[in-house]
């Protein structure tokens, strides 16, 4: 059986267009290039395809076109390139502000600066997830900001002209990649038994000052039976990923990629 990696070059490389990550996936499990044992193969094809975008950019076998369609990187794929090499820190040579040089690609980064209060980091990751809603979410949904979040409702999310809600919980990790993930602990009181509560996860990428590509977006039900053995503290529950291998992980198939966030919260409110 072929990597889900492997997979999808092959299916691209007889296209002759930009593929849906869904379709990418069903053609893999057609053509027996796939033999998925999970429920959701194409959530975990996004999460691979998006992930080596992500982690390789320019480098990458793959391009995104639009949010969840991809398309071979010609120039790269005639190269070989180890699967799996992760950026290491030693890669990157940092000054006294902070700021680094990538030996790989010789070019040099400007941080941002890390004097943030907590308070400022939180309004600055909800300000960009309504943003997205807000510039890809032809789907037609309106958000709204609680006058208070003593419930931990960061934002209110309406379908336009109907009297769908959903209520999102941002929770962000501000760093520097490949040195943190995704690091959240959530309050069980918040959320408990609230089938429309879902919870965002983004990571801050305080080296290019906007969140890091990929998220992960999981309504509240589904993420307290997926932590329901990693309680830290009473009444806490502790969201972790690596930002290394993020589509290994158990929460793969909530991940997506960040400009697919208002499709995936109108497919949540569909369900329900």
């Amino acid at each position: 059986m072929n990597s889900y990696r492997n997979a999808a070059i092959k299916i691209l490389k007889k296209s002759n267009k930009p593929l849906h990550y869904r379709e990418i996936s069903d053609k893999s499990i057609k053509e027996k290039l796939l033999s998925p044992k999970g429920r959701t193969p194409w959530a975990t094809m996004n999460a691979i395809l998006s992930t080596d975008v992500a982690r390789y950019r320019d480098n990458s076998f793959f391009r995104r076109t639009t949010p969840g369609f991809y398309i071979l990187n010609k120039d790269k794929i005639t190269f070989k390139r180890q699967f799996g090499a992760s950026i290491t820190k030693t890669q990157y040579k940092y000054s006294k502000e902070g700021n680094f040089i990538d030996t790989a690609t010789k070019k040099f980064h400007f941080t941002t600066p890390t004097t943030l209060t907590s308070k400022q980091k939180g309004d600055l990751a909800e300000a960009r997830v309504i943003e997205l809603i807000t510039l890809y979410g032809d789907v037609g949904l309106s958000c709204y900001k609680p006058v208070s979040d003593d419930e931990g409702i960061d934002i209110i999310v309406k379908r336009r002209g109907k009297l769908d809600i959903l209520y999102i919980q941002v929770k962000s990790t501000f760093g520097y990649p490949p040195t943190r993930g995704f690091v959240s602990t959530v309050k069980e009181k918040n959320i408990h038994n609230k089938s429309r509560i879902i919870m965002i996860f983004v990571f801050f990428d305080l080296t290019s000052g906007d969140l890091f590509d990929n998220i992960f977006c999981i309504p509240a039900p589904e993420f307290l039976k997926l932590t329901e053995n990693e309680k830290k503290r009473t009444g806490n529950r502790v969201f972790t990923v690596s930002l290394n291998r993020p589509e290994k992980s158990k929460y793969a198939e909530f991940m997506i990629e960040k400009r697919e966030l208002s499709k995936r919260i109108i497919e949540i409110m569909d369900r329900l």
